[in-house]
């Protein structure tokens, strides 16, 4: 009787487990009855990166740092920063030093960006301290001065990480790294709200370059900002490099120029061939490479400021370079002469032709130039224009450097690129005062530059060509084709070679070509 009763109980156990379970079932489909329990979201515990260099290669007090960096920025002149205030930057090159050293420097770009839109900032720098293979991404949530905390792109670093390759965790690189630090108290003094995506490359190749910057180009926007963080040439006993042991300020500036014009050239394939082949102490080159990958291809470099610390008590036994670099968004500007019938006269060209010589004369005898009050300007010498200057002895070539991207008043651009090609050019030893009647001048002023669709639409004789593939890019003017000789498949081919690239890749689809004319007059 006792077994009948268990299995009675058991059955009716059974059916209301069973009941349960329906009702159960029942509830789920037609949905809850009681709002469900929303679990917060799990925040990104604050993982913060103390200062490194506070109270030593910067003040280390909140309102003492203040005051330093707004004083180097007081130290820029106001007429630099409206001529920029309504051109789009993409990217700056500055200096990483004590700022007692490139604060000045730093200062040169850092208020050309006051009060900007610019909410994400990617900021390149050299690893100094650690060796490795690839670029390493923090994995900070924040970077700390004494002026407060700077957000990371959190999103953007765990990206660039989850997709491997290059990219890699590397914390030792960050924990003294001082290329990327010295910045931020610029930054927070500038910008308002924007967040940090740090990058410190330490052993790439040639070929990296592309696909590194290939990832980054998915985060770029109209309100990010590009840093390269870089010092140039060190020079003394103390970096083991002593080239030269007489005028060793003006051979540090032409080495410097010489290199920096493949920056300012947008070429980073030929800026980081030079750096390597001439075994430079350019500390972040690098950097510097990665960064001019990431930009567009008529992105304008501009020098605004060089000096060396060595210029303070002139003592150049030990010495360090610092340049600001500035590459903006190309414009057309009401006072650019426009076309190939915009031409000078005469009378015209004689005056650039004469300022040209007079530079020449003064510049390699003691490092002056010509007053522009004791020449007559007309207004078309005053407009802007695009111009290289070619310097030649008993026919062959002495010198040729120019300004495609960024064009400045003729005069001006006459007297620059003029000392350019006799004393940068790297391609020669710099020109000496004994040349100078032996040399010819020869001056192409040119046209605003203009894309095509292809290969097809450039003229050999009335074009020059600039053109451009990845970081790669090489110019001719349009009178370099017809003096070699060549067709238009012979220019392409060696404008390829010019840019490192193989001699056909100007038949490949991402090829870009630019081209311009140009008006030619010589002595």
């Amino acid at each position: 009787m006792a077994k009948h009763r268990f299995l009675i109980l058991g059955t009716l156990f059974l059916l209301l487990v069973s009941f349960a379970c329906r009702e159960k079932e029942r509830s789920i489909r037609a949905g809850p009855v009681e709002k469900p329990v929303v679990l917060p979201i799990q925040t990104e515990k604050p993982n913060i990166r103390p200062p490194a260099l506070a109270g030593t290669w910067y003040k280390g007090e909140p309102a003492a740092l203040k005051k330093d960096v707004e004083g180097y920025l007081a130290g820029v002149p106001q007429k630099l920063i409206r001529e920029f205030q309504s051109q789009k930057i993409h990217a700056v090159i500055t200096p990483h030093a004590g700022h007692t050293y490139s604060g000045q420097g730093e200062a040169y770009l850092y208020a050309l960006l006051k009060n900007r839109p610019i909410k994400r900032v990617i900021l390149i720098g050299p690893s100094h301290y650690a060796g490795y293979r690839g670029v390493a991404v923090s994995q900070f949530t924040h970077y700390q001065t004494p002026l407060g905390k700077v957000p990371l792109d959190r999103a953007v670093c765990r990206q660039l990480l989850a997709g491997g390759g290059l990219f890699r965790d590397e914390p030792v690189a960050e924990k003294r790294e001082h290329s990327l630090e010295i910045q931020l108290p610029f930054l927070q003094t500038v910008l308002k709200d924007f967040k940090l995506v740090p990058l410190i490359i330490g052993r790439i190749n040639q070929s990296d370059y592309a696909t590194a910057a290939k990832t980054i180009k998915k985060f770029i926007d109209d309100e990010t900002l590009i840093i390269a963080s870089s010092d140039f040439t060190h020079y003394g006993k103390n970096f083991r490099h002593t080239p030269y042991k007489k005028d060793i300020r003006a051979n540090i500036e032409k080495t410097d120029r010489a290199a920096l014009q493949h920056a300012l050239d947008l070429n980073g394939s030929r800026f980081v061939s030079h750096v390597e082949e001439n075994n430079l102490t350019i500390c972040g080159y690098r950097p510097i490479a990665l960064m001019l990958s990431l930009l567009p291809a008529d992105a304008p470099g501009r020098l605004l400021h060089y000096y060396t610390s060595g210029d303070a008590n002139r003592d150049y036994s030990h010495s360090v370079s610092y340049a600001s670099v500035v590459f903006t968004e190309r414009q057309q500007s009401p006072d650019l002469i426009g076309t190939a019938d915009d031409k000078l006269n005469r009378a015209e060209e004689q005056t650039l032709l004469k300022l040209a010589r007079a530079t020449l004369k003064t510049y390699l005898k003691d490092q002056t130039r010509p007053d522009l009050k004791d020449y007559r300007l007309t207004p078309f010498l005053k407009k802007k224009s695009g111009i290289f200057v070619t310097l030649k002895k008993n026919g062959r070539l002495r010198g040729c450097i120019g300004r495609i991207f960024d064009p400045q008043p003729l005069a001006e651009s006459t007297i620059e690129y003029t000392i350019h090609s006799a004393i940068h050019d790297s391609r020669f030893r710099s020109v000496t005062l004994d040349e100078e009647p032996d040399l010819h001048i020869e001056i192409s002023v040119l046209s605003p530059m203009r894309r095509v669709k292809g290969y097809r639409d450039i003229v050999v004789g009335p074009h020059g060509v600039y053109l451009v593939k990845g970081s790669r890019s090489a110019v001719f003017l349009p009178q370099v084709a017809p003096e070699q000789g060549w067709d238009r498949k012979e220019m392409l081919e060696q404008l390829c070679l010019k840019a490192g690239l193989a001699k056909g890749a100007w038949k490949q689809p991402d090829m870009q070509f630019f081209v311009f004319t140009a008006h030619v007059f010589q002595e």
